[in-house]
């Protein structure tokens, strides 16, 4: 059996919403790893899964909070899951993860050292089950490209900085999503914009290479044609669309962040117009110039062609962490 992993500063914080297949894995998955840590559970299904968590082995404490009816009962689910954690830092630990625990140790440690950062984490990859198999694509997501002591050069160079598979501060986490429920956010775009741009306001970012999280890039339950009225698939056709709502309905809580952080000369017109020159127009022009296309193109014919090897991602990524070289999807030649 492998060394017991401990996190004593670390609460995982599960956030359930139906999707029994996933728990189910997650909860077999979790067991395997020999983790000692907090575990949240925040259960806004239809009917209560306290069966399925039941069978989780490290300590942890479930919660129903009702049925998530809609976006802002699921994200007041979040908040309220936040309080409950007791440690230090909280990692959004979703359904369909398959967590490396020995990352977010080291992550766990990082912080504890550097007070000065808000969040550390590393690449994400994707998978799915095909047969009770697992396939991983090689697809770096939750890139960080350069860190800065400056919030203004951390920004201009991390953009499109997502923060939801990093290991961060509960005390941010709980000051992040107070705003975004006092301010009645009712999307999943937007609840993400205000997290990663206060996540960069608050600190610096630690990125390294380690594969710390494989998330599920399948479809699910809720993304069939049945369920396409689900309140998480919800969203603007294109980033402009959003941009222009966003920065219409909710510019007092621009305004607001803007001018407790002192950045963008507390302007919001300042920071509309940057942010729609080097996002929104920088995303038009790609479109309409075929880079979108051309990066799908170069990432399919990698994963064709080259990263087509399971035994040489799950060397490369060092999967042995996370999962077991039979649980791979390996194709007879």
């Amino acid at each position: 059996m492998q060394p017991k992993i401990k996190l004593k500063h670390t609460s995982f914080l599960i956030l359930v919403k139906d999707e029994d297949f996933f728990s189910k894995k997650l909860v077999n998955h979790i067991n395997s790893q020999n983790v000692e840590a907090e575990f949240i559970i925040a259960d806004g299904s239809k009917n209560k899964k306290k069966k399925i968590f039941d069978k989780l082995n490290p300590k942890k404490k479930y919660y129903y909070f009702g049925e998530d009816k809609n976006s802002q009962i699921f994200f007041l689910k979040t908040l309220k899951g936040i309080k409950k954690c007791s440690k230090k830092f909280i990692f959004f630990c979703d359904q369909d993860h398959l967590i490396n625990f020995k990352v977010i140790k080291k992550d766990e440690e990082f912080l504890l050292k550097n007070k000065n950062y808000s969040a550390v984490g590393g690449p994400v990859h994707f998978f799915t089950y095909i047969k009770n198999k697992i396939k991983v694509t090689k697809h770096e997501y939750g890139i960080y490209n350069f860190d800065f002591n400056s919030f203004f050069l951390r920004y201009c160079f991390n953009m499109v900085f997502r923060s939801h598979h990093y290991l961060q501060r509960k005390k941010n986490l709980k000051k992040i999503w107070n705003l975004i429920i006092k301010h009645k956010i009712k999307d999943v775009r937007s609840t993400m914009f205000v997290q990663d741009l206060l996540t960069l306001i608050l600190g610096k970012i630690k990125y390294h290479n380690n594969t710390s999280v494989i998330t599920w890039a399948g479809i699910k339950k809720r993304d069939t044609k049945k369920n396409e009225g689900h309140f998480l698939n919800k969203s603007h056709n294109t980033r402009y669309e959003w941009f222009k709502y966003f920065y219409t309905e909710h510019k007092n809580l621009i305004k607001k962040i803007l001018k407790e952080n002192k950045i963008f000369f507390n302007n919001l017109y300042v920071f509309k117009t940057y942010y729609f020159i080097f996002n929104i127009l920088k995303n038009m022009i790609k479109k309409i110039i075929g880079y979108m296309q051309l990066m799908t193109f170069i990432r399919r014919f990698k994963n064709k062609f080259i990263n087509n090897d399971p035994i040489k991602i799950f060397k490369q990524l060092k999967l042995y962490e996370i999962i077991k070289p039979e649980d791979l999807l390996i194709k007879k030649k």
